[in-house]
């Protein structure tokens, strides 16, 4: 299994916009994904955070844990993000800590199906949270996966 900081330094290669997000991917458990970006480079001419790094940040959370739920179950996988929704609901003047989940019946499903059939969709629900706990933005994305291997 690749460690986070590797899955982010791979990231920033192929997406360079992300390297200017100085986002963080901190922990992975098997289900749930945890990611942090600092205010300074992502805020907007009000100075609370930019809404386009925020929409950024949530899809990059969801792609990143379906590509390590892919990994886990073995499997090499192109992902990519087929529909999203976010919605906003406070504006954020600190640091963004986002948590991406998956339902553990969903993963199963998604984990079984990539193996047998070489991809798999999955539903990713992720939150946005200030640096005191408040809930600012609620997204949610399907994710579509292929197994790379020829």
């Amino acid at each position: 299994m690749m460690d986070l900081a590797t899955l982010a330094e791979q990231v920033r290669d192929a997406i360079p916009l992300t390297r200017h997000l100085d986002f963080q991917l901190e922990t992975f458990d098997g289900q749930s994904l945890t990611l942090t970006a600092p205010l300074a480079p992502n805020h907007n001419d009000k100075g609370t955070f930019f809404a386009g790094s925020q929409s950024a940040l949530l899809t990059l959370a969801g792609w990143s844990l379906t590509t390590l739920l892919a990994r886990q179950a073995g499997v090499d996988a192109d992902v990519v993000a087929v529909k999203t929704g976010l919605e906003y609901q406070l504006p954020l003047n600190s640091d963004i800590h986002i948590t991406a989940t998956a339902g553990a019946d969903d993963i199963s499903r998604f984990e079984q199906r990539l193996t047998r059939r070489g991809k798999a969709t999955l539903t990713v629900l992720a939150q946005g949270t200030s640096a005191n706990g408040a809930q600012v933005c609620e997204y949610q994305g399907l994710y579509l996966a292929k197994d790379q291997t020829p």
